[in-house]
């Protein structure tokens, strides 16, 4: 995965339930499409979608967007290359319980997203009843039919990565990558550690989820943000956690003149991990594009694992991930 950054587009879809749930409600096209050209732009084009998320409305608007900001001027020389690393997802929801569940999926997310082919596919999260190696097989099938280039993995550990690896392998292939929550609120959590070094021994891409703890470590931090925060809910991040890392935070931050965002995402790529940042607006858009084309110190670099947590979704609970999916998968059906 040779991308330095990605963009998530959880809240990007546009159903009622999306309206009820994203905060601020559903953002229009107008600002998908101008955060879509910003990015590209500046060469930005890993953009990361889930067929779960809108049931399947933020891949649509992904495809739309990425297709007119390619065909368009505004992407300048990057119009002959083509979008290099469209990523999504597929759902194990508890009632899918075959290989061909996945390749179908897969045709779908592809014809969705307006691709010959998915650049990334990954297994959202290892909660299924049926073992893992079902799915790496599913989709070594999606990836010998020509549906897909390389596989993905979400939320697997290193036990997990090992066993899906061994199954690609078999089949003459390879896991492209594995997305976790990794980031300056999770960096210390001994199993995501383990975990992290086993994909760099297999040569698998880290893309880092919630590096910015959805506004825990940016500037616009509030107590009331705190209280409401998914991720805070999910790994039990107190106030009095985020007081000596947001303070450190800020410091390098003054020190590079760069916003506290920036610098927490910028640390990630320091440690080798592609950070993965949910926009919904412009302004999100252009501040995250500026962590690219500079590098914290390694001092800075150490002052900030110093002081960063062991908060990991990895090693929580099961039951969180299971209600999770199975919530997507809900929003697939009703939608």
């Amino acid at each position: 995965l040779q991308q330095m950054l990605g963009i998530g587009t959880l809240q990007w879809g546009t159903t009622w339930i999306d309206e009820k749930m994203v905060k601020g409600g559903r953002i229009s096209d107008t600002t998908v499409d101008a955060m879509v050209e910003k990015c590209v732009a500046a060469g930005v084009t890993f953009f990361d979608s889930a067929e779960g998320y809108g049931g399947g409305t933020s891949e649509a608007r992904l495809g739309r967007a990425v297709a007119s900001s390619f065909s368009g001027a505004v992407a300048g020389q990057r119009a002959q290359e083509g979008p290099s690393a469209i990523a999504t997802k597929f759902l194990p929801t508890f009632w899918r319980c075959t290989r061909r569940s996945l390749v179908n999926a897969a045709q779908r997310s592809r014809d969705t997203l307006r691709l010959p082919r998915i650049p990334l596919y990954f297994i959202h999260t290892p909660v299924h009843w049926l073992p893992i190696e079902l799915w790496i097989e599913a989709a070594c099938d999606a990836k010998d039919a020509g549906i897909i280039d390389n596989i993905g993995v979400s939320n697997f550990d290193k036990e997990q990565v090992l066993r899906a690896q061994q199954v690609a392998s078999r089949r003459g292939y390879s896991i492209a990558a594995n997305q976790v929550m990794f980031g300056l609120l999770n960096f210390k959590n001994e199993m995501l550690k383990e975990t992290i070094q086993t994909c760099k021994e297999l040569g698998i891409a880290i893309v880092a989820f919630s590096p910015i703890g959805q506004g825990l470590l940016t500037d616009n931090f509030s107590k009331e943000l705190l209280t409401k925060n998914r991720v805070a809910k999910m790994t039990c991040v107190s106030e009095t956690d985020l007081d000596k890392l947001r303070a450190e935070l800020s410091s390098v931050a003054q020190e590079t003149k760069k916003s506290m965002a920036q610098i927490a995402l910028n640390w990630v790529m320091c440690h080798d991990c592609v950070p993965l940042v949910g926009c919904r607006s412009l302004t999100q858009a252009e501040d995250t594009l500026g962590c690219l084309g500079w590098r914290l110190s390694e001092e800075q670099v150490q002052r900030l694992d110093a002081v960063s947590l062991g908060h990991s979704t990895l090693s929580g609970k099961k039951w969180k991930r299971v209600f999770f999916a199975n919530l997507f998968g809900f929003v697939m059906v009703v939608a």
